[in-house]
């Protein structure tokens, strides 16, 4: 098996939490539980998988790689990745510089929604929920994701590249499994879609 479809495979757990939490196809509670399992024990694999291939796969796009190297101070530790070429590498610099001046607000943004999320969903499965349903929850989801992730899909490379270290907001392993050029464009398309069910759903329900 290739490294790309490897790394294809490895990264269908996150759409399949996407799915389990936005979805709910085993019930709310189940699939909340579901979804939690696989987020949580998804590193064990992916990482190792995504360290092991570092030097010899591109960050950027993912295909075999003998170009310029880039260390970045991750939040688990400094790490070193390769491109393979120097556009590739410019471009991950900018998407990077991007992510880093921004990283209070991708951290606080897309953890701080998860974890509301999710208390909310729990409150809803146990009966606490009042006036709030499952759909609501979802579509606040969505909506608050997609705000965030839109940008950093349609704006990160267009940015400056820092001209200090790089510097990553969260792991990139999982971006590394299928390209970051693959994870921007779902950025963009996934949250536009979201954006525009989210806007859909809250109209329908005023």
């Amino acid at each position: 098996m290739s490294d790309r479809l490897a790394g294809v495979l490895l990264f269908l757990p996150v759409p399949l939490v996407l799915f389990l939490f936005t979805q709910a196809p085993l019930g709310i509670a189940w699939s909340l539980a579901a979804g939690t399992a696989i987020m949580l024990t998804h590193r064990l694999y992916a990482r190792p998988f995504a360290l092991a291939r570092s030097a010899r796969r591109c960050l950027w796009c993912g295909a075999a790689a003998d170009g310029p190297l880039l260390e970045i101070e991750e939040p688990v530790g400094s790490t070193r990745w390769r491109a393979c070429t120097e556009a590739h590498a410019d471009r991950l610099r900018r998407f990077l510089g991007f992510a880093a001046r921004h990283r209070r607000l991708l951290q606080a943004g897309i953890l701080g929604t998860l974890a509301a999320f999710l208390v909310a969903a729990v409150m809803i499965a146990a009966g606490h929920g009042g006036p709030l349903r499952y759909a609501d929850a979802v579509n606040a989801f969505r909506l608050l994701i997609a705000a965030i992730v839109l940008p950093l899909g349609v704006l990160a490379v267009r940015g400056p590249a820092p001209a200090s270290a790089l510097r990553a907001p969260f792991p990139v392993h999982i971006q590394a499994l299928i390209g970051t050029w693959a994870v921007t464009w779902l950025f963009r398309l996934v949250g536009l879609a979201w954006l525009a069910l989210a806007l859909t759903s809250f109209a329908a329900r005023a």
